[in-house]
Parts: C-alpha cells; structure tokens; sequence
C-alpha cells in the first residue's frame, strides 16, 4: 500500500515539474527545445525523485500506521489507504481530464 500510494504522489510531483518545463517554450527550434527539455528533465526528475521517494514513503507510512492506531490494525489500514487513494483518485481526475468531482457535486445539489 505504501509503495502504491508513494508512485502515485511522486509520479503526480514529477508530472507537474515536468509541465512546468516543458510549458516554458520561447521562440527557440522545436527540435532543439525537444532535446534541450529532455535532457533538463533528466538531470530535474533523476535527483528529486531519488529524495521524494524516499520522502514520501515515509511520510504515507506514517500516515498508515496512524490509523491503524486510530481505528484499529486491519480496519484502520484500510480507511487510511481508501482515504488517500480516494484523494488521490480526485486529482488524477482533475489533472488528466479537467473534472472537478467537488464542482458537479454542487451543480447537481442546486438543480
């Protein structure tokens, strides 16, 4: 569970850096800017992701053994990780396809 949850939060940090450079482009050759983006998100994502992983691993388990604490060890477990992977659901939903569960969630009450 604490690998899962750790891919998912570092593979979401590296998408966004990775946005990031590769929205920067100037008036510069595309194959060029292509060649001069891949080798800066090498030399970004190899490092940070080396420290938030290993970060982040330790951050969730945490998190898991806090409600294992909580709720008890198996019941526990489990409402923490469906908790996390229910947050995690939500942004990857944001972020790949621009929907706002929270935003249909109160256009659908108003109707």
């Amino acid at each position: 569970m604490v690998l899962m949850i750790s891919v998912l939060i570092v593979n979401l940090l590296t998408s966004y850096i990775t946005h990031r450079i590769v929205h920067y482009k100037t008036d510069i050759n595309p194959y060029k800017f292509t060649a001069i983006a891949m080798f800066a998100l090498v030399f970004i994502l190899v490092p940070s992701y080396r420290y938030m992983s290993s970060k982040i691993e330790v951050l969730v388990a945490r998190f898991l053994v806090s409600g294992t604490n909580s709720l008890g060890k198996t019941l526990g477990l489990l409402f923490s990780f469906s908790l996390v992977a229910g947050v995690l659901f939500l942004i990857y939903l944001y972020h790949w396809f621009n929907i706002n569960v929270f935003d249909l969630l109160s256009t659908s009450t108003l109707k």
